[in-house]
């Protein structure tokens, strides 16, 4: 064994590098600090003003980097709290009390920041597919200044606001808006992801440049892992006024959290003999030979397809049979198309731009494994979630998903809206309930989890303090009660779990102390009685239920026991309660 020697050079020799140690601790936590400066890496003072909430940022100084008018806003966008709630829905779920899955109806900007608390450095896997700037796909015109409100205008819920738009270059802000929109979301997305979690984005051509420079900032270009071509169009010939080459491929973007602690599962195709395909194949054959193609050019398209000459530089998951599916329109060379949507819904409709249920599996499985939660906030008809289902009945996994979509209208007059479906969230919760009848259907052994919990994006149960000023006297009045009216005890109780970081799948139980329903939330960490009234007379009975079901409990941290505070009939009532908790342990008693 040779001894290495030590020389002057060697990093081993020198006493450590702290400013190069300060600027990598400073780019781990936030990647948008750290640019190119004239003598190597700098850090961005103006990002850095805009993260801590300096208002003398400006945009003077010129950075390395894609810059566009609203960057700064957008930024700041990111780091702006939350109005909002998410309301439970049970009647929308399947197996509410037992799923750990989500689904979200609601603007993703204001869910991402509402799912920070909880699920910040949990999310192993994020997919998206957003909008591809086409000018004529969904925009999402975000207000800086209410965002809870204009998304409730979006979705009709309140009067005043236009429901989609948009986004043609004509407006003069084509990629800027775009921009606009995925920043933010980027940025909060980083946050959600474990540190040995990744990315995928899938993207066409208007905005993969543009997309490619937003994802090297926000997660590091260092941690670019690699750019997946995604074959379109392949067999079914291309219909395009192309004036030159034909656009016949996307993109799907793939980064990792920390490139140092990424896990990939390696998965290949062997070898495979094309000849007994062709013989298996009638369908593809007629279809190869519609295409003028001969024999030998059938042969060697064959052989390129079951990747034969070098089956070891493909990572795809396994082979593809034309019999599966109606025609040849959806086969892809990189990977495989899943049953239709439309098929499964019964309604003669194609939703273009759906991805593949057996791409999507082979992605969640190259991240993933056991209980990993996989995540998509641009989740359309629920292609992911399919996906994640499929992939737990076959390797026996127990991965969760959430996914996020907002409420978006069907067009009039489609044969989705004629079916019923009102919002593309409806036909994605249709989807997986429909998913999960079959694949319980075809897999009846598998126990594992396909249901899902709905959730819907709302403002606040806990109201702000908005004074009438021609009526200060019914505005004290009104200010007594703390919660919006209308909202049900589970709403509230939802709110706390995010407002705690407590998980929306938490175990939750319920007792009925003194004629008060007390729910446990965590083993313990949460308790929570919000009843409408709490007298004198009640005080010590509920104190003392609460105690008692505490230290059977025995909860693994501090536990925190919230109040309806105009529940109380004086302040006596309260203050006893309180103390009584206190001298039991339980210190952090609050109300709302």
């Amino acid at each position: 064994m040779t001894m290495k020697k030590l020389t002057a050079d060697d990093p081993e020799s020198r006493s450590p590098d702290l400013v190069a140690e300060n600027v990598e601790r400073l780019k781990a936590l936030f990647p948008e600090l750290v640019t190119e400066g004239p003598n190597g890496a700098a850090v961005n003072v103006d990002v850095l003003k805009t993260l801590v909430g300096d208002a003398t940022v400006t945009d003077a100084d010129e950075k390395y980097g894609l810059n566009w008018h609203g960057k700064r806003r957008a930024r700041q966008l990111a780091l702006t709290p939350s109005a909002g709630t998410l309301r439970p829905c049970p009647e929308d779920s399947v197996d509410w009390d037992t799923t750990q899955n989500l689904m979200i109806e609601g603007d993703n900007l204001e869910v991402l920041k509402l799912l920070q608390k909880s699920y910040a450095g949990k999310v192993k896997l994020i997919y998206i597919d957003p909008p591809y700037n086409t000018g004529k796909d969904f925009v999402y015109p975000d207000n800086f200044q209410d965002s809870i409100k204009n998304y409730l205008e979006l979705t009709g819920q309140i009067e005043g606001g236009a429901m989609v738009s948009s986004n043609t270059e004509a407006s003069g802000r084509f990629h800027t808006d775009w921009l606009n929109m995925m920043y933010p979301r980027l940025k909060l997305a980083r946050s959600l992801l474990a540190k040995n979690g990744a990315i995928f984005v899938s993207i066409d051509f208007n905005e993969a440049e543009r997309l490619k420079l937003v994802l090297d900032e926000i997660f590091g270009e260092e941690n670019f892992q690699r750019a997946i071509v995604w074959r379109i169009g392949w067999l079914s010939g291309y219909k395009t006024s192309a004036d030159n080459f034909i656009r016949n491929h996307d993109s799907i973007l793939f980064y990792s959290r920390s490139r140092d602690d990424l896990g990939f599962t390696k998965k290949y195709l062997e070898n495979q003999s094309f000849k007994p395909l062709i013989k298996k194949e009638p369908k593809l054959v007629e279809k190869l030979t519609s295409l003028g193609l001969g024999d030998d050019q059938q042969r060697e398209l064959l052989k390129f397809v079951n990747h034969e000459n070098r089956p070891d530089r493909y990572p795809i998951e396994d082979t593809w049979n034309c019999n599966e599916y109606d025609d040849l329109n959806s086969i892809a060379i990189v990977s495989f198309s899943g049953e239709k949507i439309s098929k499964m819904l019964g309604i003669d409709e194609e939703f273009k731009g759906q991805k593949s249920v057996r791409m999507l599996m082979r992605i969640v499985e190259s991240i993933t494994k056991d209980d990993d939660i996989v995540m998509d906030f641009f989740s359309g008809t629920n292609s992911t979630a399919h996906a994640t289902m499929q992939l737990n009945t076959t390797d026996r996994g127990k991965r969760r998903f959430i996914m996020v979509q907002l409420p978006e209208p069907t067009p009039k007059g489609s044969a989705a809206a004629t079916a019923g479906y009102k919002t593309i969230a409806d036909i994605g919760k249709e989807r997986l309930r429909r998913a999960g009848r079959k694949i319980k259907d075809e897999s009846q052994l598998f126990a594992g989890d396909l249901g899902f919990r709905v959730f819907k994006l709302d403002s606040s149960n806990i109201r702000a303090w908005e004074p009438d000023r021609d009526d200060f006297d019914k505005t004290l009045l009104e200010s007594v009660e703390h919660l919006t009216p209308g909202r049900t005890e589970a709403d509230v109780l939802y709110e706390l779990l995010l407002k705690l970081g407590l998980d929306l799948c938490v175990p939750i139980e319920k007792r009925t102390l003194r004629g008060k329903d007390v729910h446990a939330i965590g083993g313990g960490i949460l308790m929570a009685c919000l009843a409408e009234k709490i007298e004198r007379g009640d005080v010590e009975v509920l104190a003392q239920g609460i105690v008692e079901w505490h230290k059977a409990l025995a909860a693994a941290g501090d536990t925190t026991c919230v109040f309806r505070d105009s529940a109380f009939a004086d302040d006596v009532a309260k203050t006893n309660l309180a103390e009584i908790l206190k001298q039991h342990g339980i210190t952090n008693v609050r109300s709302l």
